[in-house]
């Protein structure tokens, strides 16, 4: 059969030369629309590395001179203060735990703090890591739900980092850093350091954890947890970047929390100058601090969802028409003891191997333009490039196999569309009486 399909496409190749340049310009126009949807749809896909449902932030007011409530002395005792409306927080019934966010750095955060680590056995590592903070003792690990790593527990993260310079990494951070070295970081632990800049003096790294996203649209990315510094910070962003964060029990409706939360449980969390203003589920958090990543993605979904459509429509029809007039030819073979099923299966053949031929060709047309700008990736993962042949955390940097896996599902995506277009027709014109096919000739 395969021969006789490659006679009928070069029997008809006038014909089958403007279904091919069709074919080859879609496909390259498919790279163009789907490339950045298939890559935002796998990144929004990975998980968060810890547990978003049934996380809310609770944000704080300050009363300030001159406004009643206020107390003089309570300036001086503000942090004391976060605390005892965080723990008032993990004594309402429906929490499981809370802990509190201080700063502008850490998982869901609006802002990010950066540097370079190395590798102090090979300085030729370096590794551009994103640098969190949190308060120790304070559940942060518990309340977020951020999973520790290399037979770590959750309470040894709690209390590793009391020591002035030390560091907890995040597990992908580690194997980027040390690679084989790995296996043989809890052995020699006290020796192993990392220095973040020239001049800074060398981090020890106390605990590993789980890779975790800073937000749902980037992947995970390498992580370093440092103590907040109260000293540095007292008192001028309180509370403007202070939340309390809660978990609630398994089981608990959050709607009717945050409706019980608004109505009674408010006024409960106060202490000092410090009092609980609202509540708001942190997914939504995470949702208004990537309302501009979204809405640019629910253009690209919009640009590909119109597409689809034209790409339906367009091809579909084309092929529908080019099947339909092929009725005399399958009138003869039917007359010459072809079967229906073997002269759809012939059809539908020829349908593939022209898409096949059509996709690889446009796919080698776009490749030229992905060699000089990069294929898609997301915010944080850069460009990959042509010359970024080694793997690193995703097959999104990898450049031949993200040019596989976009390719592939181009191809699946035309073959069906094609194939959509042709069975219909085919199926009609294979079932009916060879007269009847042949009465106009």
């Amino acid at each position: 059969m395969f021969s006789l399909i490659i006679k009928n496409i070069w029997a008809r190749r006038k014909r089958n030369g403007w279904l091919f340049a069709e074919l080859v310009a879609v496909t390259i126009v498919s790279w163009v629309i789907f490339d950045p949807v298939i890559v935002g749809l796998y990144v929004r896909n990975l998980p968060m590395g810890y547990d978003v449902d049934r996380l809310c932030s609770i944000s704080l007011g300050r009363y300030y001179e001159g406004t009643p409530g206020y107390s003089t002395e309570a300036d001086s005792t503000l942090f004391e203060d976060i605390d005892r409306i965080m723990y008032q927080a993990r004594n309402l019934p429906d929490v499981e735990s809370s802990t509190q966010l201080l700063g502008f750095s850490y998982p869901g955060s609006s802002g990010v703090s950066m540097s370079t680590y190395v590798n102090p056995n090979d300085t030729l590592k370096e590794l551009l890591v994103f640098n969190m903070f949190y308060t120790p003792r304070t559940d942060f690990f518990k309340t977020f739900g951020i999973q520790p790593a290399d037979g770590y527990t959750v309470e040894q993260l709690e209390e590793a980092i009391l020591q002035p310079n030390s560091i907890l990494l995040s597990e992908n951070a580690v194997m980027d850093l040390f690679g084989n070295e790995r296996d043989n970081l809890r052995v020699n632990w006290p020796l192993r350091y990392l220095k973040y800049t020239p001049d800074a003096p060398d981090n020890e790294i106390v605990g590993i954890f789980k890779p975790i996203k800073l937000y749902n649209g980037y992947r995970t990315i390498p992580v370093a947890f440092n103590k907040y510094n109260k000293d540095n910070y007292y008192g001028t962003n309180i509370p403007a970047e202070s939340f309390i964060l809660i978990r609630l029990k398994k089981g608990v409706n959050m709607d009717l929390f945050i409706d019980n939360f608004n109505n009674s449980l408010v006024r409960q969390l106060h202490s000092g100058n410090l009092y609980a203003c609202s509540i708001t589920k942190y997914r939504e958090v995470l949702r208004d601090l990537e309302k501009y990543d979204i809405n640019q993605l629910r253009i690209k979904y919009v640009f590909a969802g119109f597409f689809m459509i034209c790409l339906c429509l367009g091809v579909i029809g084309t092929f529908w028409l080019q099947t339909k007039v092929r009725k005399k030819d399958v009138g003869v073979m039917l007359s010459f003891g072809g079967t229906p099923n073997y002269i759809m299966r012939m059809l539908m053949g020829e349908g593939v191997l022209l898409t096949t031929i059509a996709v690889i060709i446009g796919c080698l047309i776009y490749l030229q333009y992905g060699f000089m700008e990069g294929l898609a990736n997301d915010y944080f993962g850069g460009v990959s490039n042509a010359n970024s042949f080694l793997m690193k955390n995703s097959w999104i940097d990898n450049f031949p196999l993200h040019f596989l896996i976009v390719s592939g599902i181009i191809w699946l995506i035309m073959t069906i569309v094609v194939l959509i277009g042709i069975y219909i027709p085919a199926y009609r014109i294979s079932h009916i009486q060879p007269t009847e096919a042949l009465r106009d000739e």
